[in-house]
């Protein structure tokens, strides 16, 4: 029955993060797609707008793609007791931005168009991360 509890459990948390994935897709028609990574930098959940970038990788490259972004976050985040927690980090391509966040279960990857305006779009997802987060933590499953 225990088998049974944790994979009923295991599966409420991806739809749940599914749906992180899909409302931060929809907080902004600029967003192209948004990647859930675990610790180790693997996809947990994407959700495409438009998944050109992507679509130009090979299977190799999009797998180091992620793990650095996960070291870039892990490194980051050694300096938080001393400057104080990361928020997010913000790289401008020439073609996209990429807006990365840590969170409860690993970090988030919104690529997006040029045109937003970086500070906003970042708050707004900041807000739907920390909603996530807290019910998660109001719900029990933040730890398992």
């Amino acid at each position: 029955m225990v088998d049974i509890m944790m994979i009923s459990s295991d599966f409420v948390q991806d739809l749940r993060i599914s749906r992180l994935c899909k409302d931060i897709l929809a907080s902004n028609e600029r967003i192209f797609f948004v990647s859930s990574l675990n610790k180790n930098g693997r996809a947990v959940e994407s959700k495409f707008r438009n998944d050109r970038i992507i679509t130009k990788m090979s299977k190799p490259e999009i797998e180091m793609f992620y793990m650095q972004r996960a070291l870039q976050t892990s490194l980051c985040k050694e300096f938080d007791d001393l400057i104080g927690p990361l928020n997010f980090i913000t790289i401008h391509r020439e073609t996209v931005l990429e807006l990365i966040f840590p969170y409860s279960k690993g970090l988030m990857l919104a690529v997006c168009d040029l045109d937003v305006i970086p500070y906003y779009l970042a708050k707004k997802i900041l807000f739907i991360l920390h909603d996530f987060d807290w019910t998660l933590k109001n719900t029990h499953m933040y730890n398992a």
